[in-house]
């Protein structure tokens, strides 16, 4: 496995062998699939608008992040959500990077 991309709280992975990226959660790693990715992308952007983000800090701090057809739940706090949308944001900076130095 390559190291994509390094936060505060998590660490991405690409593994060439398997065809598949892998997310160390800390307490957890798990296994996705690009399409997973993407998905998970998305909900990142949604996780970190303005008014989700303001949402959490005026009612309960945390949110629920479900991926993989709900096989996984991860208990997000509002620091943790911010360092994982920046994960999902270097991840993919990272791959494009690497597509345009081995084309």
């Amino acid at each position: 496995m390559e190291l994509l991309f390094a936060s505060k709280y998590y660490t991405s992975y690409q593994s060439a062998k398997d065809r598949c990226y892998y997310i160390d959660f800390g307490h957890k790693t798990v296994k996705v699939s690009f399409c997973q990715l993407l998905s998970l992308r998305y909900k990142a952007k949604q996780l970190s608008t303005p008014e989700h983000i303001e949402y959490m800090l005026d009612h309960h701090d945390v949110t629920l992040l479900t991926f993989c057809d709900k096989e996984h739940l991860i208990l997000l706090d509002t620091l943790q959500v911010l360092d994982f949308t920046e994960l999902i944001q270097g991840t993919f900076a990272m791959m494009e990077l690497r597509s345009v130095l081995t084309a």
